[in-house]
């Protein structure tokens, strides 16, 4: 989808979903929830490629524009994110010297739902986090769920041009 905005400007979004994450069980004891993604998630979007499809320049800005995390299987799920009470999600590009980033929060995380959509964190430019491969990392506090829990994600971005 292309957006038309004033002066000129052309924007699109571009969606990229996140790998199935795995966070262990506890078991009735539980603990400290260990972190929120086992797994840190790269994004894999390919800018030249989304631009070449809609024929338009290149980007000049790009933005978070929503973050979800959903419980699997979404058929029969086997748990919510009850054992979540705050998280913060990063972008990462040590390697290529950039800082690592806040994009998105939850606080307080709700309660008894199989999808988390997180709050954004307004006027984060991620286009050289995306041109360099960055990684989404996440800190979160809560307790171990009872049992292994599994989710998967959605990433959309807003590119601008």
């Amino acid at each position: 989808m292309i957006v038309a905005s004033g002066c000129g400007a052309i924007s699109f979004d571009v969606e990229q979903n996140l790998p199935e994450q795995r966070v262990q069980g506890g078991g009735v004891l539980g603990g400290l929830l260990p972190s929120l993604l086992p797994n840190p998630a790269r994004f894999t979007i390919d800018l030249k490629a989304e631009q070449e499809k809609r024929g338009t320049g290149p980007a000049t800005k790009l933005f978070l524009k929503q973050l979800q995390f959903r419980i699997t299987p979404a058929a029969m799920p086997s748990g919510n994110f009850d054992f979540v009470d705050e998280a913060h999600l990063f972008a990462e590009a040590s390697a290529a010297g950039l800082p690592k980033v806040e994009i998105a929060t939850l606080k307080p995380a709700p309660r008894g739902v199989l999808i988390l959509d997180f709050d954004i964190v307004p006027a984060v430019n991620l286009l050289p986090y995306v041109n360099a491969g960055a990684e989404l990392s996440a800190t979160a506090t809560g307790r171990q769920p009872a049992e292994d829990v599994t989710f998967d994600g959605l990433i959309v971005l807003d590119v601008r041009i």
